[in-house]
């Protein structure tokens, strides 16, 4: 009997919590504000969460309880649930705090200037040089999904502010994947910039240098040799085959 009784009361209810009442949007007033001022008028507050959405290339459920495509009436703006939010106050603390240490700046120049999210995140969620992303990846997943992720990545946002597609990004990951004795990786990645960049002296400078790390000294001697010939006035290859014991 209890058990029938139990189960009748959940159909009654399960409906009835699935059907919860829409909430009004936009809200009449502030709900469960940690940062912003309880004060602030709502549709400030709107325009705020807009350019978040643009600095970080994200759209409302990034941060709030909600599903895409539904209507923002749907939405539990008021909830916490979500890690991305809890995230979202510390980084609006820490913004507050660079500006006004900015004020402190014993420069004319940077009188007046703001930081925004946009300053770090330009366009993307996580924001992280090109560079460290490719070092990661191909570190991590291997050099294949590395460039299949930089062509990506290139073809999304090339010309835009959230990554540097110019030739010292991947020059800096392979050499630090060189470090860390990856050396496969790290000249994949050289041979991708170069299909990008041909004719670069300063990519066969980081070519040896790998390979002097890979301890081969007599590919090293040939980068080094082949970043002068592109460039005879590379004072940094004629130094480093100098520093084996050849003649430039």
């Amino acid at each position: 009997m209890q058990l029938r009784l139990t189960i009748a009361m959940a159909l009654v209810l399960v409906p009835a919590l699935s059907a919860q009442p829409p909430r009004k949007f936009p809200p009449d007033s502030l709900v469960n504000v940690k940062v912003i001022p309880r004060a602030t008028p709502v549709v400030q507050v709107i325009g705020t969460m807009r350019n978040f959405t643009s600095y970080l290339g994200v759209r409302c459920q990034y941060c709030h309880l909600g599903e895409e495509g539904r209507p923002l009436t749907e939405f539990n703006f008021a909830s916490d649930e979500k890690r991305t939010k809890l995230v979202a106050r510390q980084m609006m603390l820490m913004v507050e705090e660079i500006n006004r240490r900015l004020d402190t700046i014993p420069d004319p120049a940077a009188q007046g200037l703001q930081v925004t999210c946009g300053t770090c995140h330009r366009g993307v969620s996580i924001p992280m040089p090109l560079s460290t992303l490719m070092e990661t990846m191909a570190g991590t997943a291997g050099a294949d999904s590395a460039m299949r992720a930089y062509k990506a990545l290139r073809q999304r946002y090339y010309g835009a502010d959230a990554y540097n597609f110019a030739e010292p990004s991947l020059n800096i990951a392979a050499f630090r994947l060189g470090r860390a004795s990856k050396f496969a990786e790290a000249f994949a990645l050289l041979g991708l910039n170069e299909e990008l960049f041909p004719g670069s002296s300063g990519m066969y400078v980081f070519r040896g240098n790998i390979s002097l790390m890979q301890g081969d000294t007599v590919a090293a001697a040939k980068a080094y040799r082949e970043a002068i010939r592109r460039d005879p006035q590379n004072d940094e290859a004629k130094g480093r085959l100098r520093n084996i014991g050849q003649q430039p």
